[in-house]
Order: structure tokens, then C-alpha cells, then sequence
């Protein structure tokens, strides 16, 4: 069917705001994206905004918008940083809806469309949508698990995970002129923008059922500056100087729970980072590392906030806090070379179209550290190196040998769009007596997986699906793809197993083959 011709008279329901700077293919890809959304282009303007670009990349956009008459190009004066340009594009836009596309980035099919509707169904001023990244299988899989209308309880109010990948009421932005830092060179310009998305208590609907962002990760990434910065940032000159004035800044939040909310989170992501360094590795950055976070704890971060933060990172802030850094720094690395290994051994047919997944999971033992033993009273504790078993025993830290809480999570990602859910699983984790007499963690898992409802309640496509299994123990979780011994090219109900040596284990669901097809074969058959 034509595309409805494009009426300006409409306001658009979205502004797509795209900042470009020396843009490569990706653009074509993101562009591609555009064009294939479900939502009419006549609901829809793009705004590609390039940030001074010493190539050709102005007339690129040009050329674009020249060919879209929802589209509008603006050539820039350097900057140096995607804020500016997404700032003039919030000024620039018509839509209810803004939404910050990366120039090497693209949206999935149906992502605008699903995202108005739950928007204006919910009344909401942010709507998360499902966002995945190529090289992190992880991303998302613990925030996107169902669709919301009222995310205020979720963590941080249901932004999670603070990128600017969203959807954003446009005059939510400007009623309280919420604008990303602009600067030659600005540090973590989204979470800046995010703190002040949040002071303001935003209606945020998460949603889930419908794949909405997809971060790829290439050399043009405009997620990190134009000079390639990465994106962490750490090790730059001005990491401590941006992560003071973010901590600055959280703290004028005049909200309370919000505020402390957020200096947790940072906290646990910022600063417990830098203190799993031991002083030998290089004894002037490490120096310098601690005196910040000591700095900036005794600054910003009342003590009484540590009992919120994550296991491991309260035993370390406690340490570190108590003057023992050293042993802060090696109980963060304690187990660090501990990694799961998840093993498919089974795939079988459940009937109704499903299968049935099981295998088990050992965590790689490391050499002359088991995770536990037992005392000559039959006591099951840790095994842990002194000084820092004493100084945790001191001030009752001493972490459990229990491994009840432990968990495994099945999940399966699709191949070609790189989309992930989880599936319905079980789990047990226990201590397994080794031949030497110490116990290390062992685990076993069953999921189910159905295609026609794996996606949310909705069918996946067609095509490889990767396996993967999320491991916790002892506050560290790790997502690793599935090895296995059964055969490839088995068929087992509506599935076929396939390997391969980067995805390991793969179920592949075959295409449903057109009815018109079908009759062509049949036709031919009878005529045979």
C-alpha cells in the first residue's frame, strides 16, 4: 500500500532528534530503521542534526531530508559533544514525544507505535522502552521483564538503565527546562540529564513486550565522544572532577528518597569500582583513587545510606570507610576468577509445541581458594585469606557459605536482532564436597521454552536463538552462552539444534513457509 502523503498540518505524535558527527553506514542503518517503523511517517519527523563534521556528513543529511518531507537536516557549529545538538533538537521539535536516536543506532520495527500508545494510554512523561546491546547479552534482561503504567516503585522510578534511548514528553522537557550539559567535553552528559529528568518525580512506564532500542556497538558509537572516549571513563584525567560534580548535583535533589536512591546507585557503580585496586599494581593512581572516594563519601554520603547498597559493595564501603583499604580491595577481588560454566544436557520435546531445557552449572574452582570447608566441628564456612577473614570476623562481616540464594536464569537471544527474554526457569544451587574435602558451588536448571510465547506472551521469529544462562553466587552475576555435547542438526518438537564456536548452543526455529508455497509443492506433487 502508498504511503499516505505527508500533510505538515499534522503535528507528528514523535520527534526522533539524531545527532551526527562524521557518521559512517551506520546512518543508513538507522535511517532504514526509521522508514520501517509501524507508526505512518506522517506521525513522525526526524530531525538529524550534524555537530559541525569536517566530511561530508552535512550534505549526507541533506541529501536525506531532501527526500523526506517529514525529515528537517541543520548544519552545525562544532561542539564537540551530542548535547548541544539534542538540545536544539527538543527546541527545533513539533512532536508530543522526543526521542534521542544515536546516529549508528536503530529502532526495531514496531518500537514507536507500541511506545505512543502506552505513553498516552498510561499519561506518562518517560516510557522506557526494551532496549538491547550487540555486545552485552545482560543489558536489560532484570528491568525489562514486564510492561508498566506506573513504574514508581521500580528502581529509580523505572529509568533504569539511565541511557537517553527514550521516550520523552516533549513538554515535560520544557516546562522544566531539562536540558543535557552542554560542553566542549561533558562526562556522562545522559546521567546529568537523568538527574534532572528524576528531581522532577516523571509519570515513567516501562515498556517491555516490545522490542523498542537497539544500542550497537561500532566505531562511529555516539555514545561516546567524538574523539572515541569510552565510555566508563576510567583512568581519563577528568573522571574524578565530572563524578564530583554529579555527586554535586544528586545532592540538591529535593526530594529525599530519590536522593538517597541515587547516591546508592553511584555509589555502588562509581566508586566501588575504583577501590578494587591493590596498592602494588600502581601506587600513585591507586593513592589517588582512594583519596577521591574517601573524599566524596565524607562529602555526599551519609554512612547510614551503606546498609542499602548491594552485599559486596557494603562490606567494602564498611571497610574502606574503617580505614582497611587494602582489604577492601581484596575482598571486592575475592572469587573474582570464579566463573560460571553453563552446560545444556538435554533439550527435549514437552508437547504443545514446546521443549523442555535442562543442564547444570560449575563455577571454575581457583587454585589454593575454595569457596568453602568445613571446620573440625563440622562447621561449613568460607575459606578466606587472612588478614581479611580476621577483619571481617571482627566487625561480623564474615560472608555466608550458604548458596541458597544463588540462582541460574534462562534466557535465549535472538541471533540476527540480537533481542534476548527470559524464559520460565528453576534452579538449585548447592556445595559440592570435592575430592579434597572442600566444597565448591554446583548447580542444576530447567526452563521451558515455548516460540509462540517465549517474546512476553508473544511468538519469536523465525531463525537461530542463542541460549544463555544468568548466573548469580555470592553478589557477582555472569550471563554465558550454553555449551553442549548434543548433536547438531537434532530436531526435538519445533526445534533444531544448532552450534556454533562463537554463540555455542543454538535452537533454530524454522521459517513458516507461505501458504501459496505450499500449494505450489502440493500442486506439484499431485501432478508427479
Amino acid at each position: 500500500m502508498a504511503e499516505a502523503p505527508h500533510d505538515p498540518s499534522v503535528a507528528p505524535l514523535v520527534s526522533v532528534v539524531i545527532p551526527t558527527f562524521r557518521s559512517g553506514p551506520g546512518l543508513d542503518r538507522a535511517i532504514a530503521s526509521l522508514d520501517a517503523q509501524t507508526l505512518p511517517q506522517d506521525r513522525l519527523e526526524v530531525l538529524l542534526l550534524d555537530d559541525g563534521s569536517p566530511d561530508d556528513t552535512a550534505a549526507r543529511i541533506e541529501a536525506i531530508a531532501a527526500g523526506r518531507a517529514n525529515y528537517r537536516a541543520f548544519a552545525l557549529e562544532p561542539s564537540g559533544w551530542p548535547s548541544r545538538p539534542r538540545n536544539i533538537g527538543v527546541r527545533e521539535a513539533r512532536g508530543r514525544y522526543v526521542l534521542f536516536l544515536d546516529h549508528d543506532d536503530e529502532l526495531y520495527p514496531d518500537a514507536l507505535r507500541a511506545a505512543v500508545a502506552l505513553g498516552d494510554e498510561a499519561g506518562a512523561d518517560v516510557v522506557n522502552g526494551k532496549e538491547v546491546r550487540t555486545q552485552v547479552a545482560r543489558w536489560g534482561l532484570t528491568q525489562y521483564t514486564r510492561d508498566l503504567r506506573d513504574a514508581r516503585d521500580e528502581p529509580l522510578r523505572g529509568l533504569l538503565p539511565m541511557t537517553p534511548h527514550k521516550l520523552y514528553r516533549r513538554a515535560f522537557l520544557l516546562e522544566h527546562d531539562i536540558r543535557f550539559p552542554e560542553a566542549p567535553r561533558h562526562l556522562w552528559e545522559d546521567l546529568f540529564f537523568h538527574v534532572d529528568v528524576i528531581r522532577h518525580l516523571p509519570a515513567v512506564a516501562v515498556l517491555s513486550s516490545t522490542p523498542f532500542y537497539h544500542w550497537r556497538k561500532t566505531a562511529e558509537n555516539s555514545s561516546t565522544s567524538t574523539d572515541g572516549t569510552k565510555l566508563d571513563y576510567s583512568g581519563d584525567p577528568e573522571y574524578w572532577p565530572y563524578l564530583d560534580k554529579l555527586f554535586r548535583l544528586v545532592s540538591t535533589v529535593e526530594d529525599a528518597s530519590v536522593r538517597d536512591e541515587l547516591l546508592v546507585q553511584n555509589v555502588h557503580v562509581r566508586l566501588v569500582s575504583q577501590l578494587g585496586q591493590r596498592a602494588g599494581e600502581d601506587a600513585g593512581a591507586v593513592a589517588s583513587a582512594r583519596a577521591e572516594v574517601a573524599r566524596m563519601l565524607a562529602a555526599y554520603v551519609p554512612a547510614e545510606l551503606d546498609r542499602r547498597l548491594p552485599d559486596r559493595s557494603r562490606v567494602a564501603i564498611t571497610l574502606f570507610r574503617a580505614g582497611h583499604a587494602e582489604a577492601a580491595a581484596d575482598y571486592l577481588r575475592d572469587g573474582i576468577g570464579r566463573r560460571p560454566e553453563f552446560t545444556v544436557t538435554a533439550v527435549e520435546d514437552a508437547g504443545e509445541g514446546a521443549v523442555t531445557i535442562t543442564g547444570t552449572v560449575r563455577w571454575s574452582r581457583i587454585p589454593g581458594q575454595p569457596f568453602a570447608r568445613r571446620t573440625a566441628a563440622g562447621e561449613v564456612v568460607r575459606d578466606l585469606p587472612e588478614p581479611l577473614a580476621g577483619l571481617l570476623a571482627e566487625r561480623g562481616l564474615t560472608p555466608s557459605a550458604d548458596v541458597s540464594a544463588a540462582f541460574v536464569d534462562v534466557a535465549i537471544r535472538h541471533a540476527p536482532t540480537r533481542v534476548n527474554w527470559l524464559l520460565p526457569s528453576t534452579s538449585e544451587v548447592r556445595l559440592v564436597e570435592q575430592a579434597d574435602g572442600t566444597l565448591e558451588p554446583e548447580g542444576r536448571f530447567t526452563a521451558r521454552f515455548d516460540p509462540r510465547t517465549a517474546a512476553m506472551g508473544n511468538a519469536l521469529p523465525p531463525g537461530a536463538h542463542l541460549v544463555l544462562g544468568m548466573c548469580e553466587l555470592d553478589g557477582r552475576t555472569g550471563i554465558k552462552r550454553a555449551f553442549s555435547d548434543l548433536p547438531a542438526g537434532t530436531a526435538v518438537g519445533p526445534v533444531r539444534l544448532d552450534y556454533s564456536a562463537q554463540d555455542g548452543l543454538l535452537l533454530r526455529l524454522p521459517a513458516e513457509e507461505p501458504p501459496a508455497a505450499r500449494r505450489s509443492l502440493l500442486q506439484r506433487l499431485r501432478r508427479g
